[in-house]
């Protein structure tokens, strides 16, 4: 009798022993870290590369890619000359026209708009404020009931960055970079996910 007790706790060792290897095995196999603030990273996937999930543009999903062209400019765009340089302005975005076509593009410091786009944000840097919507940021133009263009000022943190970015290593730090200007991603505790986009000097 104690032979078979024997026997019958080995075969349930075993088999438990097996469960929990297989349980390991498919948790290595699900494994979730984060390498840097907001960039979900999943790894150990047998002969398969890392892959790397950035969700930097996520708020503006289903809006045109920076730097994509387009045949028509959407029905009701403004347009905005600017030292004899026509913009054609909707919902925030800018296209510039390529000979036939059109591309979506950053407005040159100096372009004016009448009024910010829906769904901008403030955004201060020491004493000054800025507005920001789309990779673009604007001021209040002085002596104007407008809103002028400028460049993108250091130490400004965004919540999303347009579709189009491009990711570059400089020194073992990543940078998320759009039309020459670089952006790190910081702990931001004022947006929804606690992750925001400093303008930096890398």
């Amino acid at each position: 009798m104690s032979k078979l007790k024997f026997i019958l706790f080995s075969l349930l060792l075993t088999a438990g022993l097996g469960m929990i290897s297989e349980q390991a095995e498919a948790q290595r196999k699900r494994t979730v870290v984060r390498t840097r603030r907001g960039t979900t990273v999943v790894v150990r996937r047998p002969h398969q590369r890392t892959v790397v999930v950035r969700r930097a543009h996520v708020r503006y999903a289903g809006m045109p890619r920076y730097g994509a062209t387009v045949r028509v400019v959407p029905t009701g765009a403004t347009v905005i000359k600017y030292r004899r340089t026509p913009y054609y302005f909707h919902n925030g975005i800018y296209y510039s026209r390529r000979g036939a076509d059109y591309v979506v593009v950053r407005p040159v410091r100096g372009v004016r708009v009448r009024v910010l786009p829906v769904g901008y944000r403030t955004v201060v840097v020491g004493p000054a404020s800025y507005y920001y919507y789309y990779g673009t940021f604007y001021t209040k133009a002085p002596q104007a009931e407008e809103y002028e263009v400028t460049e993108a000022p250091e130490g400004a943190v965004v919540d999303a960055l347009p579709e189009g970015y491009e990711v570059e290593t400089i020194d073992g730090n990543e940078y998320y970079v759009l039309d020459g200007v670089y952006y790190a991603e910081v702990d931001a505790p004022e947006f929804d996910d606690n992750v925001g986009y400093e303008v930096v000097v890398p």
